[in-house]
């Protein structure tokens, strides 16, 4: 929300967000790729379809191409994890003391997750 000044009505700009997002903290497993390989690992802080914020003390750099594999518990209490994957690009890095995050925006893959969950 926006104040204009003195006398002015506080006036409300549309969020730009097109899918809901759910705030979920899963382990995820990264990769991405620049002059080397690199995998690292950190939590979900928010999920949508088109994208997710994740936690890490290591963050690609924005515009990196980036595979994304989220860690989600079975629901059937198996103890195995079903695997969601999105590949995607980064799209905005977060720095701050402690507390790292970055953006990817891509689409996730569920058809492995809703094979498992209908089977």
């Amino acid at each position: 929300m926006a104040l204009m000044g003195q006398g002015s009505v506080a006036v409300r700009t549309p969020e730009r967000r097109a899918a809901i997002r759910y705030k979920l903290q899963l382990p995820v497993i990264f990769r991405w790729s620049d002059e080397t390989e690199h995998t690292e690992g950190g939590f979900t802080s928010e999920v949508a379809l088109d994208s997710t914020m994740i936690l890490s003390s290591k963050c690609p750099p924005v515009g990196s191409h980036v595979w994304v594999e989220v860690l989600i518990p079975s629901p059937d209490k198996s103890g195995e994890e079903l695997r969601v994957e999105c590949f995607g690009k980064v799209i905005r890095v977060i720095e701050q003391p402690g507390r790292n995050s970055f953006v990817v925006h891509g689409i996730f893959n569920d058809e492995d997750l809703m094979r498992q969950v209908n089977a």
